[in-house]
């Protein structure tokens, strides 16, 4: 690959986080290509100069990078809790004002969304406020004008929104004042510090922007956002980024489909009693077995060598976590059956064994989502596992997706076929 285009894709990372392996290295490769062509250069060595030299251009460049993808009441699960935890707290004669932070807010459908959800509520106006902040100066730009064509408008819960809090203008809708005037824009990168944030907030709002970093610029992240949280805050995050979460800093609350994460000094935060733990034995290997592709999902364990629990309170062997894993995913202690294969990974590091179980986990708890991404995050560490392949051939089938239940379907027969011979 060309060393110049490899640098100039180490900026991208370097300024906004964004690591070409997570949406494909066409993806990020179009993406410079674009800006070359907008400034009518034909090689990476001129433009990687430009870039370097010219901040302008460094700027257009991060601009198109950033990947604006949003709509208004795209998941309300959160905005659901934190009314109810408001609510509460003013129940209780609390007089705090409770600061929310979107991040990143992208064009403002998110920050809106969840200040039209609360004043509906009957939440005072007076007893919150949101900070809506990205690195994209245009996004916000954008947003704070807060007008919205139909893209926007394309979830299931906008409808009594949109009449209610939105005037027409010709093609577009545009936010009322008051709404308009509740949200605070402004310019921030999550792996920057800034210790005028700090402990600040007490819920916030970062979803689906993890996905785009690598594990090291995850930990950076998770580490601001822990500085930007009260103490007693809760952080909201997407279903496919739990996987990375730094178990010794977060703790999940387990609120359905919510994907919310306290700190360890929260005052609900409660350590899990410990399993019963096995005794330490020599080192299993693991190996996947095959299975029919009909099959629905089961908890089958992945070791071939069984052992038996030990009553004595001891460290449970690396080799043999997932063993008992799979022992209490079958007797449905899923919490402590997910526990144990976090474990594993904060040990051993991701596996597609370990992805595999957890989204075994999350399908038999009608969390098909977070199933998909992980099975999904499982193929890509090992695309030729046959289990992740027909399970999630059958979750995309199940949910209607035919057309890419059959690819993942040919891909696991050609598995199938490749090992029998």
């Amino acid at each position: 690959m060309h060393s110049s285009l490899n640098k100039i894709k180490l900026i991208v990372k370097d300024k906004i986080g964004l690591d070409s392996s997570t949406i494909g290295d066409s993806t990020i490769e179009n993406i410079i290509t674009q800006r070359m062509n907008q400034c009518e250069i034909n090689d990476f060595n001129t433009y990687y100069s430009l870039v370097k030299e010219n901040r302008e251009e460094l700027h257009e460049l991060l601009e198109v990078a950033v990947i604006p993808e949003t709509w208004f009441f795209r998941d309300i699960k959160p905005f659901e809790i934190i009314y109810q935890k408001i609510k509460k707290q003013i129940s209780q004669n609390k007089s705090s004002i409770f600061k929310i932070l979107s991040i990143p807010s992208s064009t403002g459908e998110e920050p809106y969304s969840l200040a039209m959800y609360l004043i509906d509520k009957n939440i005072e106006e007076s007893r919150f406020t949101i900070d809506a902040v990205d690195v994209s100066a245009r996004a916000l730009q954008s947003a704070e004008q807060g007008l919205y064509g139909n893209n926007s408008f394309r979830g299931k819960h906008y409808h009594t929104y949109q009449n209610k809090f939105f005037s027409k203008k010709g093609d577009f809708y545009k936010i009322n004042s008051n709404i308009n005037k509740k949200i605070k824009f402004y310019p921030l990168n999550i792996l920057h510090e800034n210790p005028s944030l700090r402990h600040k907030f007490d819920y916030i709002l970062c979803r689906n922007l993890l996905i785009y970093f690598d594990a090291s610029t995850k930990l950076i992240a998770f580490n601001n956002l822990s500085n930007f949280m009260k103490n007693d805050g809760h952080l909201f995050i997407g279903h496919s980024e739990f996987g990375s979460v730094p178990t010794n800093t977060f703790k999940n609350t387990g609120f359905e489909q919510a994907f919310a994460l306290i700190k360890h000094c929260h005052p609900d935060f409660k350590e899990k009693k410990p399993i019963k733990q096995l005794a330490p034995q020599s080192t299993v290997q693991i190996k996947s077995k095959k299975l029919p592709f009909k099959q629905k999902t089961a908890f089958k364990s992945l070791i071939h060598k069984k052992t038996e629990p030990d009553t004595q309170n001891q460290e449970i062997d690396i080799s043999l976590l997932l063993e008992k894993a799979h022992e209490l995913a079958n007797s449905a202690n899923y919490n402590e059956a997910e526990s144990l294969c976090h474990q594993h990974i904060d040990k051993q590091g991701e596996s597609p064994e370990t992805l595999f179980l957890l989204g075994l986990i999350a399908n038999s708890q009608n969390k098909t989502q977070v199933a998909e991404s992980l099975f999904r995050k499982g193929l890509f560490l090992e695309p030729k596992h046959y289990e992740l392949l027909t399970h999630l051939s059958l979750l995309l089938q199940e949910n209607g997706d035919l057309k890419n239940a059959m690819l993942f379907k040919k891909r696991a027969n050609k598995v199938l076929l490749t090992d029998k011979n």
